[in-house]
């Protein structure tokens, strides 16, 4: 062999050196397959990531749990897998969860705005910072918060009473309230509230959203088939700018998060009292030594002050504070106002929700169309069927007034109308005879009453009725809200 061929590699010499460097290479390339799988299965899982480009346990100042938290996860029925900065929604989201929920179990601790271990309740101002940056959102906020302050006085045309929002959830331009609208702990506070939207109403048996939960309030507590244009329209100005507000007020609850001091807590167990034994006639008495101050002898209220709680001016007996553990609920949360809590027995405050509404106010007329299905609530005295399962042919707190002698109109009361002996009043007193019906409570503010007849349907609502019609446009929501709340039309003679 020659010089120049003794020198020139061989073949087997290459492939040497070749095989390590591409095992080397092999090996990396695995390693780095083998952590993006492990990653991928682990982010699956909700787990943090692994390796050096992993993020690392702390988010913003805050461990990656805590930071998940407070974004709205929270632990325990509702929240994702929190142990790494990962989450895995909507998978492991199971729904509603409350905060501080065991404040509810402790009388009225979830009144205390600093009650809550994981929130607390702090009124939010409106200015610059807090409102949106769009004008146009930010103009409907505004608008929605003058509407909810003072609502009959701005949409009269609307509203078939003297009612506003704020005699239920505070603020507003009333002295007698705090802050504002929406934002008053010691009423029904509306922060938060938005979070629950849409939901489920076993009332009219379908979902509600926030325009259609708004609509339903001028239908009941408002009584607008009483007013002159009746509901207004789903896709309206008005509706639309109360709708922003409160969902400007639920800024910063996480969806689907209840904060403690929502809904009003009724008696349970022991503490409800049958409603065929609740003593409207006690109640009587207590009223004038409570709430005559404020209301008036007659409830009537003061005007740009305190409420009607009954005759024309006042809800109709379709609304929710008709029923009688839920404003027995309120009564007792909020009244006197702030003195709250002065019933803090159950049955004085029964007694006393029972007296308010055995009186004569607007009558709803698609009222006996609630609960088409599973029936009014025990608690729903106005409604004929409930009478009826109670064993009664009429509202069994009007009717234990009427035994008594004590007026059920706009009538003032006196100390020298209630009997020395109310005891007798704790019975249900079913088969006593008085003069009357379950037609006996109603005010018929939709129609003209000519020859004392109820027609169920006047001139004026159903021209509001066609009118809203012409301005629904082609929006569907509408079309359901006709259907389902706005319809005139009755069965309650029959």
């Amino acid at each position: 062999m020659s010089r120049e061929d003794s020198t020139r590699p061989s073949g087997g010499d290459s492939t040497l050196l070749l095989k390590p460097a591409l095992l080397v290479v092999g090996t990396v390339v695995a390693a780095v397959v083998l952590v993006f799988a492990l990653n991928g299965v682990l982010a699956y899982l909700g787990v943090g990531a692994v390796g050096p480009g992993a993020p690392a346990a702390q988010t913003g100042g805050q461990p990656a749990t805590a930071a998940s938290n407070a974004s709205g996860g929270g632990d325990g029925g509702g929240g994702a897998a929190n142990t790494g900065s990962v989450r895995a929604l909507p998978a492991t989201f199971s729904g509603q969860k409350w905060y501080s929920e065991d404040l509810r179990d402790q009388e009225f601790a979830y009144r205390d705005p600093n009650a809550g271990e994981e929130i607390k309740f702090q009124p939010k101002e409106m200015n610059n910072s807090t409102l949106p940056e769009n004008e146009k959102r930010a103009e409907l906020v505004r608008e929605g918060r003058s509407l909810f302050a003072n609502t009959s006085e701005e949409m009269p045309e609307h509203v078939g009473n003297d009612l506003s929002c704020a005699n239920c959830h505070g603020g507003g331009d009333l002295p007698t309230t705090t802050g504002m609208v929406g934002q008053d702990i010691n009423l029904i506070p509306l922060v938060g509230t938005a979070a629950g939207y849409p939901e489920w109403t076993g009332r009219t048996e379908r979902m509600r959203d926030m325009r259609q939960r708004i609509m339903g309030c001028f239908l009941r507590s408002m009584n607008s088939p009483g007013s002159a244009e009746g509901m207004p329209a789903y896709d309206s100005r008005e509706i639309q700018a109360m709708e922003s507000y409160m969902v400007w007020l639920n800024k910063g609850t996480p969806s689907s998060r209840v904060p403690y001091w929502r809904h009003l807590e009724k008696p349970e167990g022991d503490e409800k009292v049958p409603v065929p034994e609740v003593n409207p006639v006690r109640g009587a008495e207590l009223y004038l030594e409570n709430c005559a101050s404020c209301h008036g002898a007659d409830g009537q209220g003061i005007e740009g002050q305190y409420p009607p709680l009954w005759g024309e001016g006042s809800y109709n007996d379709g609304a929710g504070m008709g029923r009688m553990y839920t404003s027995a609920a309120f009564i007792r949360e909020a009244m006197p106002y702030g003195a709250g809590h002065t019933f803090s027995n159950w049955e004085d405050v029964q007694d006393v929700a029972g007296y308010m509404n055995a009186h004569k106010r607007p009558h709803l007329p698609r009222q006996p169309k609630d609960w088409a299905v599973s029936g009014a609530p025990d608690e729903g005295i106005y409604y004929d069927r409930v009478q009826q399962r109670h064993g009664y042919d009429m509202n069994p707190m009007t009717k234990k007034l009427m035994l008594a002698g004590i007026p059920i109109d706009d009538s003032e009361l006196t100390e020298d109308m209630i009997p020395e002996d109310t005891s007798r009043y704790d019975q249900p007193l079913r088969n006593e005879s008085v003069d009357g019906s379950w037609q006996t409570t109603w005010i018929r503010t939709y129609e003209n009453v000519g020859d004392g007849t109820a027609t169920n349907q006047s001139a004026t609502n159903q021209s509001a009725t066609n009118q809203s019609a012409t301005n629904q446009s082609a929006i569907t929501p509408q079309a359901a809200v006709t259907s389902a709340i706005a319809d005139e039309e009755s069965d309650a003679a029959s």
